[in-house]
C-alpha cells in the first residue's frame, strides 16, 4: 500500500502480475512465431526484401493478436514484443549454428519478455491511476 496524502491507495498486484505473465507469453510467442516463419521463408537459403518485411512485422502481428485477446494496452505489448524480438531472439538467431532446438528460442523469448515487461509492471505499480 502507498500513502498519498492522508489516505491509503492499494496497489493492484494482480494487474502487475498480469503484465509480467502476459509479457512472458508475448515474448515466447514472438520468438516461436519468428523462428517458424524464418525457417519457412529461408528454405531457399536467401532472404528477399519482402521476406525481411514479413519477418519484421511478426512482433506487431503478435502484439495485435494479444491486445485483442487480452484487452491489455497496445502501448505495453508492442514495445515488449519488439524489444524481445530484437534483443534475445534476433541476437540468438544471428549467433547460432542452426542446430539449436526450438524450445531454446521459446525459452529465450519467455525470459526476454519477462525482462522487458518488468519496467511496465513497475510503472503500473507506482502509478496512481
Amino acid at each position: 500500500m502507498r500513502v498519498v496524502g492522508w489516505y491509503y491507495v492499494p496497489m493492484n498486484w494482480m494487474r502487475v502480475f498480469w503484465i509480467l505473465i502476459l509479457g512472458s507469453l508475448v515474448g515466447a510467442t514472438t520468438s516461436s512465431v519468428f523462428i517458424m516463419v524464418n525457417s519457412i521463408l529461408t528454405r531457399d537459403s536467401s532472404l528477399d526484401l519482402w521476406e525481411f518485411g514479413v519477418t519484421l512485422s511478426i512482433p506487431c502481428f503478435v502484439a495485435v493478436v494479444f491486445t485483442m485477446a487480452t484487452k491489455m494496452k497496445f502501448t505495453i505489448i508492442l514495445p515488449v514484443s519488439y524489444l524481445t524480438f530484437f534483443m534475445p531472439t534476433l541476437g540468438a538467431v544471428f549467433g547460432s549454428s542452426g542446430s539449436e532446438p526450438f524450445w531454446q528460442f521459446v525459452m529465450l523469448g519467455l525470459v526476454g519478455g519477462l525482462g522487458w515487461s518488468i519496467p511496465f509492471a513497475f510503472w503500473r505499480m507506482i502509478s496512481t491511476r
